[in-house]
């Protein structure tokens, strides 16, 4: 069942509304782009609005013709700001905490964790939104809800080094989007052990791989055996990567998936960190595609 809770973005244009939480300020300059750092504060100031309940900065930094994505919205900025009006009244002490942002061209990736009451586990989320002359013009979204960690790593943390939620130049952009890219192609979707554990030395290799999703190990050998046993139960699965994101070492994919656990149709959102043309480390969030939507786009 799709989690019907979103997270969305907010823009800054007032000081009070744009200024960044702590861990993100002055952490992008030697990598974005003057235009990048811009987009990166508006979604971050939207999230600032989101936690203030101030809807009104939605009318500033949200075109009136929003392009929606997220199933439980419709089209446009009125109906995103009650959205989320909405979810403030059902939960008045509502918190966004962004862990850490992708920022490329015109668009900007966040990951979040959103908690509605205090002593919820709360939903993870990863929002992409495409920002046009300063303002957000297209979103989309995937949530799941926060799992124990089980066998594995929890879903927000960075454990590889250095333990910071920042994109760091350990990557060109090219580089991280041609990794993430390929380690779909060659892992994720190759049923033949033997050419995906040739792929697995050629994209993960000696690193650690430190891997957040849940229930699943560290390292290669428990992504191996995830895949396989994945194929075994579903041989016909299949990711299929329609967008990717890339700023220094951190990477985002946003895949339409199918036959994939009990889902027919879901989107999957997975986060990479890339040093030296290797997987380091690993984040993601899927949800199931409802069977209605309140607007007539794809989730991916």
């Amino acid at each position: 069942m799709p989690i019907i809770l979103s997270v969305t973005m907010t823009a800054a244009v007032s000081p009070a509304v744009t200024a960044a939480p702590a861990h993100q300020q002055g952490a992008f300059e030697s990598i974005a782009s003057p235009k990048e750092r811009v987009n990166r504060a508006i979604v971050l100031g939207f999230y600032t609005a989101l936690n203030r309940g101030n809807f009104g900065h939605l009318d500033n930094v949200v075109r009136p013709d929003l392009i929606q994505h997220y199933p439980a919205i419709a089209d446009g900025r009125a109906a995103f700001r009650a959205y989320h009006a909405g979810l403030r009244n059902q939960n008045p002490d509502l918190r966004y905490t962004v862990k850490r942002t992708i920022a490329q061209n015109d668009l900007v990736v966040t990951h979040s964790h959103f908690v509605g009451k205090a002593g919820d586990a709360g939903v993870a989320k990863i929002n992409l939104f495409r920002l046009d002359k300063g303002k957000i013009a297209e979103h989309w979204e995937v949530n799941e809800a926060v799992r124990p960690p089980g066998t594995g790593n929890d879903m927000f943390s960075t454990l590889s080094s250095p333990r910071i939620s920042k994109s760091l130049p350990f990557a060109t952009d090219a580089e991280s989007e041609h990794v993430a890219r390929a380690a779909f192609v060659e892992i994720v979707n190759q049923p033949d052990d033997e050419l995906r554990l040739q792929a697995l030395d050629r994209y993960i290799g000696d690193n650690p791989y430190y891997q957040h999703f849940p229930n699943v190990p560290n390292g290669s050998g428990a992504l191996q055996q995830f895949i396989h046993d994945a194929f075994a139960a579903q041989p016909d699965y299949r990711a299929n990567v329609k967008t990717v994101v890339a700023e220094g070492d951190l990477v985002a994919v946003f895949v339409h998936l199918e036959n994939l656990f009990d889902m027919k149709n879901g989107v999957g959102a997975d986060l990479y960190r890339v040093r030296d043309g290797k997987l380091l480390e690993h984040w993601v969030v899927i949800e199931p595609t409802p069977p209605t939507s309140a607007n007539p786009n794809t989730m991916y």
